[in-house]
């Protein structure tokens, strides 16, 4: 930002800053007023990730200029930089390089331009955007950046570029234009209202202060007005609510009275009061100038009560990673104290993640057979939860580490101390807690952070060579340091719970949890092992390696044990979930906490409705959700919940009637043997006669899994009736499948409906699946009005939920058995996959329709499809994304649509049909998601221009509108946004507001 005569001229850096920071963009007005001085970076972290930076994009054009490429340099020095640029362009020069980008109000400097071969106004050809960054994540900042330069070109060349580039290490990432105008547009206009009618702001703290220079300046002022962030654990909400009661720094928090005066709007009292004795802590810490803290009130299956008795065997962990490594992060360095000896692996690659999680899971195992006591120690859940994803994603040493969290041997030291101990700290970090233990570090972060930057660089762009070893010897010394510091943070732990013991308190060690693996499990591994092993044989292990028919195997042999790794991610975290305080649960989605019961109970049969209070908290809680509230198989129903009201309705059986539980857990377990089964008889099949043959046997399971086009008898006809052409695809399928991909108000309902009529009258008999019985019910119907309306007497049969007591116009089925034996009497037979894996329905059908397939899991289409000789797939993963729990190997994890699509947004002519019209939407409405979301594919029917509103409204007309709503502290919840949208319902049903439709 710089001031130019009469006007400020923006460049993209202004973008990224306003939208990470509106006190930032303030500060920088003050600079071009010359109010303030800019201040001078003195922060080396940046400094090195500048230098790495410019090292990447010299390497990069050097890499060009190799190539033989034409290539432009435009110089920041010359005179007319933005002329040069311009000439070049019409030049038409391969790339340009640091090219000037300007227009009356924006400018910048472009890392590269690239020719593209499309058509523009300087001739057969026209300019892209490529930007270099060290990232392998794209940050909104740089699509701003991106998006802003290629919108200027535009001005130049006469077309807006279609793509632009993030160029990395690794790879290059092309964006659509169209998928981001709309939002750099949105956000130039709120930096420029900004600057036009400036507005108050403060330096409130956010992620952007880690690298911001005026960091410094505003934690000043922070310091100087003893902000409520300096209070350790007090996020943006409860400084919000605090200050609604007149508290604006942490000592009026610490002297604030007890119990505490006021009701939340969000959260619970036990929550402020927390913050309050923390605050209170700290303030006599700052005042008495030495390490202070006290231990807590003493709670059962709490703190010290979690602390095992200590055991010679007894490990201690810390894992150095890089999440920026492609294509999903690397733990680099596995470091663990056992003995006093610090022990390391280092990692360059997934090979070495792999083969160094193994080594060290071997390694506690070996060592448990010695000390079958011994615990693994950690600070923080980052180590588990880096544990889970890496046996999720090798599908490797699963069971061991499903052994260790189920007989509790890692141990969370910063839980323990949390729950135990009071400190008068800011943070409640490793280092931050050295003060109280006596720990001193021979590694010092400030010397450490150089010498991991470059070496994270090197490793992210795969320079392996470059790598030296004062690098790595000052990460694995700083890594040691944290290791034996978790060491002596457990010792000083032990200290404090002997002085509580001295008082007189009895505090139990946990009783050790002896879980053997079942032998139905055991039973199962070495059961799919071998299938396994023959599968995987000769697979690469990068990708981009492997043939079709490899990426097929590979996905099958991973799917093998794909049931039980998502269940064991949902007992991991169920588990993980009980062991939280009610504060800590507040933001946890699948869990009420702090309930209250009424007094008010109903009868229901046998069973009891009883009603129950909770404060204000987000959840994801249901009617109709099973939840339970402790470690017991005790299982309760949410009957009702108003979440406005602050009430919920559970349903609970008569031999928990007493039990009131103040925390629920959404509890949802369901058998899959009978999918497992299907999918080892598949693979067993695979393994046996491969992917290539002439052999009728899951023909159509082979075409989804191989990702081939799908087979047809004969040619299609040539037409652009779209619902014509699905029903000849369908009719002309050769033991194969069709995606149908159907965007909002598209008539994917009607086109599959008219299809499975249309193939019914053709004698041909039709299942119906989908993700939930709701959908299947709704396709069911629009069936049954087809078949209604030509007085076909459609006979249907459908094995729906078992608490489902409606009345439908169908017949439903108890079993499967009940299916088989009556099958020839049906049409149309539907359920869910839980019915149609069942080897009872092998080849009971000629097609299978499944229903938002977007929706569908990848692996739940392999187990029913051995039901059909073809599959229909309705859906459109664009909107909703299929529910998993678990970490699964990469292409296991994906929908149907999703493995089929490979990537892309829309369905390719080839492989598909996309419902290009949509007959919901207004043209100004769908001409934005079809740029966003479809690829311009996306249309409006004739006469959808005539919907509108009018009247007495702002909103008159159509489209989008923006309405800017202020709030702050919220992250999933706005109470400030639910009263805008009230307020909108109710101008627009005043009764002087007037809707009209497409017939207007």
């Amino acid at each position: 930002m710089r001031k130019s005569t009469n006007q400020i001229l923006f460049s993209a850096s202004d973008l990224s800053n306003h939208i990470h920071c509106k006190h930032l963009t303030n500060l920088n007005y003050d600079v071009v007023q010359g109010l303030k001085e800019r201040p001078i970076s003195n922060n080396r972290v940046l400094d090195v990730l500048r230098e790495r930076g410019i090292e990447f994009e010299s390497s990069y054009l050097s890499d060009l200029e190799a190539k033989g490429n034409i290539i432009t340099r435009i110089s920041q020095e010359e005179p007319e930089p933005r002329q040069k640029t311009i000439d070049a362009m019409k030049k038409g020069v391969d790339y340009i390089y640091q090219a000037r980008l300007s227009n009356d109000q924006w400018q910048g400097w472009a890392d590269f331009l690239v020719k593209v071969n499309q058509p523009s106004d300087l001739g057969d050809w026209s300019y892209e955007v490529i930007d270099t960054k060290l990232s392998t994540e794209t940050r909104a900042g740089t699509i701003l950046q991106i998006a802003l330069y290629s919108e200027i070109i535009a001005t130049i060349q006469g077309v807006l570029p279609e793509n632009m580039r993030v160029r990395t290490p690794e790879s290059e990432i092309v964006y659509r234009v169209n998928d981001y105008i709309s939002y750099l547009r949105l956000i130039k206009k709120r930096l420029e209202t900004a600057i036009s009618s400036p507005s108050e702001t403060y330096p409130e703290p956010c992620s952007h202060c880690d690298i911001c220079n005026w960091w410094e300046h505003c934690n000043s002022i922070r310091r100087k007005d003893d902000h409520l962030s300096f209070i350790a654990g007090m996020g943006t909400s409860q400084i919000k609510e605090v200050k609604q009661h007149g508290i604006e720094t942490l000592d009026a928090m610490s002297k604030l009275q007890l119990p505490i005066p006021f009701k939340p709007n969000r959260g619970s009292k036990e929550t402020f009061t927390k913050l309050r004795e923390q605050a209170r802590v700290q303030n006599e810490t700052r005042t008495a100038q030495k390490p202070i803290h006290e231990l807590l009130e003493l709670k059962e299956n709490t703190g010290f009560y979690n602390l095992p008795e200590p055991c010679s065997g007894d490990i201690y962990l810390d894992f150095e990673g890089d999440p920026l490594v492609e294509p999903s992060g690397l733990e680099y360095l596995f470091g663990w104290v056992f003995q006093g000896k610090y022990h390391c692996i280092w990692v360059n690659n997934l090979n070495e993640e792999k083969a160094a999680l193994e080594q060290f899971i071997d390694f506690i195992f070996e060592k448990r057979t010695q000390f079958p006591d011994l615990h693994v120690y950690h600070f923080a859940p980052y180590e588990t939860i880096a544990l889970k994803r890496m046996v999720g994603k090798y599908a490797t040493r699963e069971n061991e580490i499903d052994i260790l969290l189920r007989t509790n041997g890692f141990v969370d030291l910063h839980r323990i101390l949390k729950q135990s101990i009071r400190a008068g700290v800011e943070r409640y970090s490793l280092k931050d807690l050295e003060k109280y233990h006596g720990f001193v570090r021979e590694m010092d972060l400030r010397t450490l952070s150089k010498y991991k930057l470059d070496f994270e660089f090197l490793l992210e762009s795969k320079k392996f060579e470059l790598i030296t070893d004062e690098m790595k010897q000052a990460i694995q010394l700083y890594n040691q340091d944290d290791c034996f510091s978790t060491l002596r943070l457990h010792q000083w732990l032990e200290q404090e719970r002997a002085s509580m013991l001295s008082k007189g308190n009895s505090i139990p060690r946990p009783i050790p949890n002896e879980v053997e693996t079942p032998e139905k499990i055991t039973a199962h591994l070495e059961r799919i092992t071998p299938i396994y092993d023959a599968l995987m044989h000769e697979i690469p292990h990068d990708v981009t390696e492997r043939t079709k028919e490899q990426q097929a195997k590979f996905i099958l042999a991973n799917m093998l044990d794909w049931y039980r790794r998502e269940q064991k991610s949902f007992f991991w975290e169920y588990y993980r979930l009980l062991e939280l305080e009610p504060d800590e649960l507040m933001d946890e989605k699948t869990v009420l906490t702090y309930l209250q019961f009424t007094g008010e109970r109903l009868s229901d049969k046998r069973s009891f409705v009883d009603t129950y209070t909770y404060p204000n908290q987000e959840c994801e809680l249901k009617p109709g959700n099973d939840v339970r509230f402790d470690a017991e198989k005790k299982t309760m129903e949410i009957v009702e919940i108003d979440e406005l009201q602050g009430l919920i309705k559970i349903k609970k059986g008569p031999s928990i009637k007493e039990i009131h539980p103040t925390t629920i857990i959404k509890y949802e377990y369901i058998p899959t043997t009978e999918k497992e089964e299907n999918l080892i008889r598949l693979a067993e099949w695979i393994v046996a006669n491969g992917f290539k043959n002439e052999l009728p046997n899951y023909s159509v399971t082979r075409d989804l899994l191989l990702n081939e086009i799908p087979k047809l008898l004969q040619p299609l006809i040539d037409t652009t009736n779209l619902l014509e052409k699905s029903i000849d695809w369908a009719t002309k399928l050769d033991s194969s499948y069709l995606p149908i991909q159907g965007p909002p108000g598209a008539g994917k309902s009607y086109t599959g409906s008219h299809m499975i009529f249309d193939l019914i009258k053709k004698g041909k008999r039709i299942g119906i699946t989908a993700l939930s019985h709701k959908v299947i019910i709704n396709l069911l119907q629009k069936v049954k009005e087809i078949a209604d309306e030509t007085s076909f007497d459609l006979k249907i049969i459908y094995k729906g939920s078992s608490n489902d007591d409606g009345d439908y116009p169908w017949t439903m089925a108890k079993n499967v058995d009940s299916i088989t034996a009556n099958l020839q009497n049906f049409h149309l037979v539907a359920g869910t996959s839980f019915m149609w894996c069942s080897d009872k329905l092998k080849d009971s059908l000629d097609y299978l329709f499944i229903d938002e397939a977007g929706q569908f899991a990848l692996i739940d289409t392999l187990v029913v499809s051995h039901a059909s000789k073809n599959l229909i797939l309705l859906g459109d993963h664009q909107q909703l994304k299929q529910p998993i729990k678990g970490v699964h190997p990469e292409g296991t994890e994906v929908s149907a649509l999703e493995h089929l699509l490979e990537g892309r947004k829309t369905i390719p002519v080839e492989k598909g049909i996309f419902l290009a019209n949509t007959w919901r939407m207004h043209p100004n409405i769908c001409f934005f998601d079809s740029e966003m979301f479809y690829e311009s594919r996306l249309h409006s029917v004739s006469g959808l221009e005539n919907q509108r509103i009018d009247g007495n409204t702002q909103f008159i007309g159509s489209g989008l509108y923006f309405k800017s709503v202020d709030h702050e502290g919220n992250t999933n919840l706005s109470i400030e946004e639910i009263n805008e949208i009230e307020k909108i319902v109710k101008e627009l049903t005043k009764g002087d507001v007037y809707w009209y439709d497409e017939k207007k």
